[in-house]
């Protein structure tokens, strides 16, 4: 089994490390919460108020992920590089029935 070499960190701000700094001051902070400052009119900030018919999930982080997803469609659909998805896209409510389908396009029910 191979070895790995262990170098040890210096925490102390010392003459051979003058720029140590310490163990707590290198571990990254927490990014500020989402719903903290969301742009006024978003999606982002109609997901940080709640569930809505259009985002119903009661995880916050869904509703955010989903308004994410949703608002840079926005942008790549008013820039011309997408097409507009529809609202309810991904709910289970907007998923329509296979016999439904076959009766629209004129097909004998299978």
């Amino acid at each position: 089994m191979a070895r790995r070499s262990f170098t040890p960190i210096m925490t102390d701000n010392t003459p051979e490390n003058p720029s140590a700094t310490t163990a707590a001051a290198s571990v990254p902070t927490a990014s500020p919460s989402v719903c903290a400052d969301p742009a006024p009119g978003s999606h982002v900030e109609a997901a940080c108020e709640g569930p809505t018919p259009d985002n119903p999930s009661v995880s916050l982080k869904k509703r955010v992920k989903r308004a994410q997803f949703f608002g840079q469609r926005e942008m790549l659909v008013a820039a011309g590089e997408a097409v507009a998805v529809e609202p309810d896209a991904g709910l289970p409510g907007a998923l329509a029935d296979p016999a439904e389908e076959d009766a629209a396009a004129g097909r004998p029910p299978a």
